[in-house]
């Protein structure tokens, strides 16, 4: 598995995930090129990030960060990590624009890393949701570069 060492990453998993019980953000992969067996079918929240040698520059300083989501269904992080890998490998489409960090990811190929919801009690009430803690990523993200991600839509 590979290793990224984007410093937002690094803010956001003392900030906001340590901060609430959840583990950092790991078993970093390709998104493209790798597709580790271990990858777990548990709820939990993963991020996007572009590769390349320059990361994407937001209104406030640089991140390779593309999109935070969350996994909260049957087949928890690997399986809908599996959904967007699929569209990924597909390659672009003639005729109209996908989901926007599908598109950065195609151009730029990159890793996706992600986070395990705590089995224990959680520190704040809403903690265990990855819903909840996808908010909580997107929005400490904002307030670091005063924009969301850009797979994650713009801030109205």
């Amino acid at each position: 598995m590979t290793e990224h060492p984007d410093s937002t990453l690094q803010r956001l998993n003392t900030e906001v995930l340590g901060a609430y019980g959840w583990p950092p953000f790991g078993g970093v992969f390709d998104i493209i090129e790798e597709w580790p067996a271990g990858i777990p079918t548990k709820i939990g929240v993963y991020v996007f990030m572009a590769g390349g040698d320059k990361p994407i520059t937001y209104p406030v300083g640089e991140s390779s960060i593309v999109y935070f989501g969350k996994a909260e269904q049957q087949r928890g992080v690997r399986g809908r990590v599996s959904q967007h890998r699929g569209r990924i490998k597909m390659g672009p489409h003639e005729r109209w624009a996908g989901h926007p960090a599908h598109e950065w990811l195609m151009a730029r190929g990159g890793t996706c890393a992600y986070s395990l919801a705590p089995e224990r009690e959680p520190a704040h009430p809403l903690g265990h949701s990855a819903s909840w803690m996808e908010r909580e990523l997107i929005t400490a993200f904002q307030r670091l570069h005063r924009t969301r991600p850009v797979g994650n839509g713009t801030a109205a």
